[in-house]
């Protein structure tokens, strides 16, 4: 196992944010955390990149504890984090923002051809290699900051909602990008996502959160006609009522 998140439980001041939440992932895995707004997925994987420490439980990785660890520290382990929105520095250059990634490596010899791949891997970063990060798509800035957190040299990435305020059209190239990198580079990948129905298609295992719990874990292929994974996601089954809540 590379990833155990093991019962952590996080609050923010006195409320708790997650409880128990308890999280696997193999070498070569794509693992998915589904969940409506609210419900803990963010502050899971900022849990794992070191930004929150739980007052509960325990994070390995690669068999070493990583929970109390800076994010740089968390990030030189190698655990790359894509944050949610997209966060670029938008007066430097596409080439310059993408270098960015390689501030904390020391394999020096190596670096200029990763650099050469992500440009490969995102021909559209090297027609605008020059041009400032700012004037890029949406489509175009995703691509942006998972190439400058490839070039990090990563051994797991965590990634979260990729497919946020993107055309259809683009987020399928986001994901043709991420299962690429899975079978070219063996890249472990957890993404935090609201469409269960992307993760469902792109996972091979999947977590369903909400409200800061556990509902509902499982390999993607076995929930893949979505009941279980709706009746988790909404916390009431296809037909029923609650009070304050409409059938589906």
């Amino acid at each position: 196992m590379l990833l155990n998140v093991e019962n952590i439980t996080v609050h923010y001041s006195r409320l708790p944010a997650l409880r128990g939440i308890s999280v696997s992932v193999d070498e070569g895995e794509i693992v998915c955390i589904v969940g409506p707004n609210g419900a803990g997925k963010s502050t899971t994987l900022l849990s794992i990149s070191g930004v929150l420490n739980p007052t509960e439980g325990e994070i390995t990785f690669h068999g070493k504890r990583i929970n109390g660890m800076s994010p740089e520290a968390v990030a030189r382990a190698g655990i790359s984090q894509v944050p949610e929105g997209r966060h670029v520095f938008t007066s430097l250059s596409v080439e310059e923002n993408l270098r960015i990634g390689t501030n904390m490596r020391k394999d020096r010899s190596d670096i200029e051809k990763d650099f050469k791949h992500v440009l490969e891997i995102f021909p559209v970063l090297a027609e605008r290699r020059k041009q400032a990060a700012g004037k890029l798509s949406g489509g175009e800035q995703q691509m942006l900051v998972i190439g400058r957190a490839l070039l990090t040299n990563p051994r797991m990435m965590t990634i979260d909602e990729p497919s946020l305020g993107l055309a259809p059209n683009l987020v399928d190239r986001v994901y043709e990008t991420l299962l690429e990198l899975r079978k070219d580079r063996g890249l472990t990948l957890l993404i935090v996502e609201q469409s269960s129905e992307r993760a469902l298609t792109a996972a091979d295992r999947l977590y369903v959160l909400r409200s800061g719990e556990m509902q509902l874990e499982g390999n993607a292929a076995d929930l893949r006609d979505g009941e279980k994974v709706r009746q988790a996601y909404f916390g009431f089954e296809e037909g029923t009522t609650h009070e304050g809540e409409v059938a589906f």
